[in-house]
């Protein structure tokens, strides 16, 4: 489904690096049934002089299931078990209940790694560099505004080490992958969500209007 990924001009040259690297980065994905890893994230919003700083465990299962804990910085856990993206604060007592197309269906870093549809429509492919120990490439919106995601793939698996993505707003987000794991065992019930007795659950239009 990748294949319609245009490569921008001023990479003209690259042409061929460029897509034996997203080719080497779509097998190795193919082959990932589980994916976990501890994460780094900070978060540099526009006009806000400082960076939010936060850490914890990621989880994710093929097709399109995954897990965030939060365990640095402010508690939260992000649980999609496909149908919906459960996002609990602990201090707060409250759920956010989020219809999971609607937040993921065509971009995003859960796009990227479920091969979500909608996603080679909405970006073009852009070499940036490449080291013995990393290899980057960028994805930038093929119309108007959109958000852009910069890639770091280890040169010698091509499992990803991080993902930078900017809003259109001028936002930034940085996710680093460290410790990671591959074709693990997870069980299922990491991407089950029970809202806690007692929470204020708060749902996306989508659910209120069912």
């Amino acid at each position: 489904m990748f294949a319609g990924f245009a490569v921008s001009g001023a990479v003209a040259d690259e042409i061929n690096d460029v897509d034996s690297i997203w080719n080497a980065y779509r097998l190795r994905w193919a082959s990932t049934d589980t994916y976990q890893a501890n994460f780094r994230q900070s978060i540099e919003i526009t006009g806000i002089g400082s960076d939010v700083v936060s850490g914890g465990k990621f989880f994710f299962s093929r097709p399109d299931r995954m897990r965030w804990d939060y365990t640095e910085g402010e508690e939260q856990h992000v649980v999609g078990d496909g149908r919906w993206i459960w996002v609990y604060q602990p201090e707060l007592e409250q759920v956010y209940k989020i219809d999971y197309k609607a937040a993921f269906g065509a971009g995003g870093l859960v796009a990227l790694l479920a091969d979500r549809e909608g996603l080679s429509k909405r970006f073009r492919l852009e070499f940036v560099s490449r080291t013995p120990e990393s290899v980057k490439l960028r994805l930038l919106p093929r119309e108007g505004a959109g958000e852009t995601l910069e890639l770091e793939m280890a040169s010698a698996t091509m499992d990803l080490r991080s993902v930078v993505v900017t809003d259109p707003a001028g936002s930034v987000t940085f996710v680093e992958f460290l410790d990671i794991e591959r074709n693990g065992t997870l069980e299922s019930e990491l991407f089950v969500f029970t809202p806690p007795e007692g929470v204020d659950i708060i749902a996306s239009p989508e659910e209120a209007g069912n």
